[in-house]
């Protein structure tokens, strides 16, 4: 008789639990699993001598509502052993959680996020001989101490732009809650495409918009000018002075040619005439057109393109005796391959010998 009550006690595991509900004694599987609720307390002895040194038990959850949860499991006494709590998703067995109280600690935390209409089991491990624990289930309030803060990237590659964000991260659980989201400028616009050029250099008024194609307010950056001086393309760069904001876009504007202006107009032989202007070096050439209409109708008016901006003077042959012609000039600015016009001068008229 004591033989056999030997080899039973070698195999059999002695859990003794307290719950403040219905507990079952032997929850050292899943199928025998206790139901907890939430905001339950429990405190449960597990002891076990058994070959494998290791002794199980479980608990069940139904959750209602989703939403980040806590179990805190405490040690009522320091063990030598290590207690292990692994939570699964009761449909699937997929593991959710694990966490280990090793040895001398005697408190851990333990945060999941359960989704509402599902179930989930707490399957604690000791390795000690015996181990009395206390555990409780309840909803986790998020402590956001720690902050992650990235700049937005501003880039004329809307690929190359990245928003930035002010990041609060859960010590507890890693929760990330955004705080605020800085969207990323991706392109500048000349408020005007054109503008003449004078003695001055030239600026314009620079419009950014986000990816969102929301206006940026021009406190958040400066503008800088490149070629602005001359006739041509000139660059406008917008460097972004916001403290989430870093980056740089560009955009490009023309600065057209100045009025041209006629000094004279000749008639000094039969069938020509002779104009004369003040050559510009900030041109790349100059148009020029003669005919007999006051207001240079097509039918009536032809062009000379002349290429050499130091020219200033162009004598027109072949024209009719005895009859009077109009005159004007304007000077070009060749860029990107496309003649960009000044203004028309004013005209002059002859009329021919």
């Amino acid at each position: 008789m004591k033989k056999l009550i030997s080899l039973s006690l070698s195999f059999v595991i002695i859990i003794c639990s307290l719950f403040a509900f219905n507990a079952t004694a032997f929850a050292n599987t899943k199928e025998k699993a206790n139901q907890i609720t939430l905001g339950q307390a429990i405190s449960a002895c597990v002891s076990y001598t058994d070959e494998d040194d290791k002794t199980n038990y479980w608990f069940k959850f139904d959750c209602l509502t989703s939403n980040y949860y806590e179990i805190v499991t405490s040690l009522m006494q320091a063990s030598v052993g290590d207690m292990s709590l692994t939570v699964y998703e009761a449909e699937t067995n997929k593991i959710v959680d694990f966490s280990l109280l090793a040895s001398p600690q005697i408190e851990m935390v333990t945060t999941s996020y359960f989704e509402a209409g599902k179930s989930y089991y707490f399957k604690y491990e000791i390795t000690a001989s015996k181990q009395d624990f206390n555990a409780e289930l309840r909803v986790h309030n998020h402590t956001f101490t720690t902050t992650q803060h990235a700049l937005a990237v501003a880039d004329d590659d809307s690929d190359n732009s990245l928003d930035g964000y002010l990041k609060y991260i859960c010590s507890a659980c890693g929760e990330e809650y955004i705080a605020q989201v800085y969207t990323a400028p991706v392109y500048a616009e000349v408020s005007g495409e054109k503008f003449v050029y004078s003695s001055f250099p030239v600026t314009a008024q620079i419009n950014v918009y986000d990816r969102n194609a929301n206006f940026v307010s021009p406190e958040n950056y400066v503008v800088t000018y490149e070629d602005n001086l001359m006739p041509g393309k000139a660059y406008a760069y917008v460097n972004f002075i916001n403290a989430d904001i870093k980056g740089e876009l560009t955009t490009s504007f023309i600065i057209l040619p100045a009025k041209q202006s006629l000094n004279t107009l000749t008639s000094k032989k039969s069938k020509q005439i002779t104009v004369n202007w003040t050559s510009d070096k900030t041109v790349s050439g100059y148009e020029l057109q003669y005919g007999t209409s006051s207001k240079f109708s097509k039918s009536k008016t032809k062009s000379v393109i002349i290429s050499k901006k130091s020219a200033k003077s162009k004598t027109i042959s072949k024209l009719k005796s005895k009859t009077k012609y109009y005159v004007r000039i304007r000077a070009y600015k060749t860029v990107d391959g496309v003649r960009q016009f000044g203004a028309w001068s004013n005209k002059l008229k002859v009329k021919t010998k």
